[in-house]
């Protein structure tokens, strides 16, 4: 495979739903486990597949990792571990990582009243981006760009 976007999965039902999409639709893919976390799996996919498969690959693993992020949460809560309890936010680096960001759960919630999911990520976007692609030069000059 030479270029190829890496998708990392949690947990076994992350990676095997995850693949049967894939092989589903053709798609090749390569398997490791990570680096960081041998217990998670990285998905590596052709950096070259078509617009549309392409979005579709994006929303899929995304949605899967909604779905991992409930279910680690409802275990958590069925564990009777309040102190446990997890609410993150996802980040998207330019490098094709995710990271989470611990949030305390009472935060997420005042945030949630204000704001939807889509436009919480779309500001933690931004501030991602604003921190890889650093810009020093007074806001001003970052508003006249636009």
């Amino acid at each position: 495979m030479n270029g190829s976007f890496d998708y990392i999965c949690f947990d076994t039902r992350h990676a095997d739903e995850f693949r049967a999409f894939l092989e589903a639709r053709g798609v090749p893919y390569e398997t490791r486990p990570d680096s960081k976390d041998p217990e998670h799996l990285v998905v590596s996919v052709p950096d070259d597949l078509d617009d549309a498969l392409d979005e579709a690959v994006e929303e899929t693993y995304e949605r899967l990792e909604r779905e991992y992020e409930q279910r680690l949460k409802q275990e958590l809560i069925a564990e009777d571990q309040a102190e446990k309890r997890v609410t993150a936010i996802s980040v998207n680096l330019a490098s094709g990582e995710t990271c989470y960001v611990p949030i305390p759960e009472e935060m997420m919630n005042r945030l949630l009243r204000v704001l939807s999911t889509e436009e919480i990520g779309e500001l933690v976007d931004a501030i991602v981006s604003a921190v890889e692609a650093r810009d020093t030069r007074p806001i001003c000059h970052h508003v006249q760009d636009d």
